[in-house]
């Protein structure tokens, strides 16, 4: 073998090589570029489900607030309508109270005149 063909051997074992490093490198900056591309897939993906996970959990919030407040409302509703029963059953306790006075009254009045009767028989 002579000094130019082991010359151009050589020149075309370093052609090769430079050839096989810079494949090399452009796969390495293909998988890099590929992975830089998932991992912005991924937090996009990810923001989509924090999105939608804090979307569902504030509609969740508000439909509780939603409840709450009608059952404040109702409770609300149901002490007027237990302050209106209370109201009405004093109303009347105080009428029968009244009536029973009414009748004791009337029973003392009815016993002095049967007292001033009785009183006035005697004297004659």
């Amino acid at each position: 073998m002579t000094y130019e063909e082991s010359e151009a051997q050589a020149r075309a074992k370093e052609r090769a090589e430079a050839e096989k490093r810079a494949r090399v490198r452009e796969e390495l900056q293909a998988a890099k570029d590929f992975q830089l591309q998932l991992k912005a897939e991924r937090r996009v993906e990810e923001k989509r489900m924090e999105d939608e996970f804090k979307r569902k959990l504030m509609e969740k919030f508000a439909e509780d607030e939603r409840l709450e407040q009608m059952n404040a409302q109702r409770r609300r509703l149901r002490e007027q309508e237990h302050k209106r029963e209370v109201e009405r059953l004093w109303q009347e306790k105080l009428i029968v109270y009244a009536q029973q006075r009414d009748l004791e009254i009337q029973e003392l009045a009815a016993k002095k005149v049967e007292e001033e009767r009785i009183a006035s028989i005697i004297e004659e």
